[in-house]
């Protein structure tokens, strides 16, 4: 059925960049914001509503949920890295004192894929009793020869020496393009395999009452992870009558945590052999080695331009390190820069026996973006361009435009660029180079409506002046308590922290899976809808009281009334003891996105670094980064600048230190523990900052626009450029580790 819809104007655009374009919005929405809304809530700085609870330790994780009797789970795993399960016995397991329940996860004659493939589940009374149990299962297998490293893969292109793929490029016209053009240039580019590394590990407490399966789970997708246990559950043969999942405090996900997982199953079925509720969660060398990655990949790139700066043709092609499964090792180069040249591309995923990828923060984009903004340096570099210039001369994003120009006045671009690169700056020690380098991030994000069923939201005002309002979505850590309460706050005139949020229960109205960048927008224009409609009810009861009309009555600074009225303004606590016993309940529908003039479909950003290179040890030291970045209309400001932080420092991680390391001749991870996987930690943290740009772009009530993923795209590119400006040659490979340092210090000597 098509929702009626009504034509209006808006202004949209950011800045002095204003204008006034038509959209349709459906009928029964709430008004929507544009660029001449005034907020007195909304882009604020208030706090996480749920940060007090977080730092003194009361907010409950899966991690902290216990039960009387509560049983621990543990899974047991292959130590082979390929080949087939011959036997699998666990009687003797089953038999130890403290066991309760043993379930197979893999059935005998059916394939081992890597180091870590589940083989069964133990439940006992606790972690001691469970290892001595897993002693005692026997498995035995039919062992094969095993790969663990993408580019020894037989489908994997050639390369020389200094890792340069040398494969001939398939006849194309692209190719006389670029052979005939004014510049042109080549290189090969590789990362390395980034683990998650979430704070709370994979995992979940399941508890059954009768028929009736309740489960607390580290998760970003409550809804979609119980419509998936229900299935393979009942495939099982244990179909349960409900499914009921809590996720109200979740430890960070960044994309590994949509599905159940087989520990989510597992934990289901131990709970349920063992009578007893049963708290199976992985330990950190799991975490590392069982629960995804990003994958590696190998780019190769192209391309020729005029020797003004402007490209005419761009040709990749790049291959995916994609474990067991193929698939999910794409690589995403930025388009922006070649929307109006001619180009090619062609990707292909190479399988080894490790475990496959999973989505991560921005999948297939910060390697694509690595590869194609330092490349595009080196060929500015053969031009004799400005690196910033050059990107100016070929982004045709109206709002980066705006935003090159802002961050590199900021940031003081042309003083912090080197301009003789391999030699010291004037007044440097000679150990050491600096250098400065940028690049840009973009994204999507402009989220669902949830389909057939649209998301909802809650929203309820009771007599007593209390406000709630529901969602079944989880807040991973992102902060969507807070844009909850901010919105409500808003529509009512009140303050965020009058607002009581609750998340992550599938009792209440759906939300998306936390991805993509979608929950924001998504859920924003739903949680102001329902605040909206809240509101109209509420004013309907004033206005009776006042002897006004309802939409006379204002919301504001915590009173309620009409300027037209006879009687004074209500003080919100007297306003909503006219309420009555049952209390005011609305619920927000997700509308479409809405169709006509909207401005700009995503998001924009880029991101400046300056780094010192010690050219006697070859180590990398991040001096300082800055940010600008939009996301729509900015809700919480604090917790968008937070989220394009916490990015950044992510970027510092994959581009300086993170890299699985995998023994070839057993096939396990050498560094599964935060010992010896390195990832960024305080004393490599430079000075960050963000600065965040409204967008009013039109397309749903709020013009909000998902954070999660963009700012994560451009981090690592920007470091690699200015470490590229300081040494006067690129390090193609990351991380960018001293010794990558050094050989490229000695090449360029040489």
């Amino acid at each position: 059925m098509t929702t009626p819809r009504q034509e209006i104007e808006l202004a949209v655009g950011f800045g002095k960049h204003i204008e006034k374009r038509k959209v349709d919005v459906p009928d029964g929405d709430a008004p929507p914001w544009d660029a001449n809304s005034k907020f007195t809530v909304v882009g604020t700085d208030a706090d996480r509503v749920d940060g007090l609870a977080k730092a003194s330790g009361r907010a409950k994780y899966t991690y902290d949920i216990n039960f009387p009797g509560m049983l621990y789970g543990v899974i047991v795993r292959a130590t082979i890295a390929k080949g087939k399960l011959d036997v699998l016995e666990v009687d003797e397991a089953r038999k130890m004192p403290g066991i309760a329940a043993v379930v197979l996860l893999k059935e005998v004659g059916n394939k081992v894929r890597f180091v870590g493939d589940p083989l069964c589940a133990i439940a006992g009374t606790n972690l001691d009793v469970i290892r001595d149990a897993m002693e005692k299962v026997r498995a035995q297998y039919t062992t094969e020869e095993h790969n663990v490293d993408f580019l020894q893969n037989p489908e994997a292109p050639v390369l020389d020496g200094d890792g340069n793929l040398i494969d001939a490029w398939p006849e194309h016209e692209i190719g006389g393009v670029i052979a005939g053009a004014e510049a042109s240039h080549e290189g090969t580019y590789r990362t390395e395999v980034q683990t998650h590394s979430s704070l709370e590990t994979h995992g979940a407490v399941a508890r059954w009452q009768g028929d009736d399966l309740e489960i607390w789970m580290s998760t970003q997708a409550t809804f979609g992870v119980r419509g998936e246990l229900a299935r393979a559950l009942d495939e099982k043969g244990h179909k349960p009558a409900s499914v009921s999942l809590h996720a109200e405090f979740v430890g960070g996900g960044f994309g590994s945590k949509f599905s159940a997982g087989v520990e989510g199953l597992a934990v289901c079925l131990l709970a349920r052999e063992a009578k007893a509720p049963v708290k199976l969660m992985l330990d950190r060398f799991e975490e590392h080695t069982c629960t995804g990655n990003r994958p590696s990949s190998l780019m190769q790139i192209r391309a020729a331009a005029k020797k003004d700066g402007t490209l005419v043709a761009w040709d990749t092609r790049s291959f995916g390190g994609v474990g067991f499964a193929p698939g999910g090792g794409g690589v995403t180069f930025p388009q922006h820069y070649i929307a109006e040249v001619q180009k090619r591309g062609a990707h292909k995923d190479l399988v080894c026996d490790t475990d496959p990828p999973r989505p991560m923060r921005a999948p297939t984009w910060p390697q694509g973006y690595f590869g194609g903004e330092l490349f595009l340096d080196e060929l500015a570099g053969k031009i004799g361009i400005d690196p910033l210039e050059f990107r100016l001369k070929n982004d045709g994003q109206v709002i980066r435009q705006e935003q090159w120009r802002m961050g590199a006045g900021k940031f003081g671009w042309l003083q912090a660029r080197n301009p003789k690169p391999g030699s010291p700056r004037d007044g440097d020690d000679p150990r050491y180079l600096r250098g400065a380098g940028l690049a840009s991030a973009r994204w999507g994000g402009m989220g669902n409506h949830g389909g057939r069923t649209p998301h909802g939201c809650t929203c309820r005002i009771h007599a007593d002046g209390k406000v709630e309002t529901r969602s079944g979505a989880q807040d991973i850590g992102t902060g969507l308590k807070t844009a909850m309460a901010m919105l409500t706050a808003e529509e009512l005139g009140l303050a965020a922290g009058a607002i009581s949020v609750f998340v992550g229960h599938t009792a209440d109205p759906s939300g998306p899976a936390a991805g993509g960048s979608t929950t924001t927008p998504s859920l924003a224009p739903v949680i102001r809808h329902a605040a909206w409609l809240a509101r109209q009810e509420l004013a309907k009861i004033v206005a009776q009281h006042l002897g006004c009309k309802p939409e006379e009555v204002t919301f504001a600074g915590g009173k309620v009334g009409a300027e037209a009225a006879a009687k004074p303004m209500l003080s919100w606590a007297d306003a909503c003891k006219l309420i009555g016993p049952n209390p005011i309940e609305t619920r927000g529908t997700r509308f479409p996105n809405y169709k006509g003039e909207a401005f700009n479909n995503g998001v924009c950003g880029c991101q400046f670094a300056e780094v010192r290179i010690d050219t006697w040890t070859g180590q990398v030291k991040v001096l300082r980064m800055l940010a600008i970045q939009d996301c729509g209309i900015v809700i919480a400001k604090k917790l968008a600048e937070s989220q394009v932080l916490g990015a950044m420092i992510q970027g510092i991680s994959y581009a300086l230190h993170e890299q699985r390391l995998m023994d070839k001749r057993s096939g396990r991870m050498l560094n599964g523990d935060f010992l010896r996987y390195k990832i960024t930690g305080p004393a490599d943290m430079p000075p960050m900052e963000c600065i965040m740009m409204s967008v009013a772009n039109g397309h749903t009530n709020t013009s909000s626009v998902g954070l999660g993923e963009p700012p994560s795209v451009a981090a690592p590119a920007a470091i690699a450029n200015a470490v590229y400006n300081a040494i006067g040659v690129p390090v193609r490979h990351l991380p960018i580790t001293p010794d990558k340092v050094l050989q490229a210090l000695a090449a360029r000597r040489a």
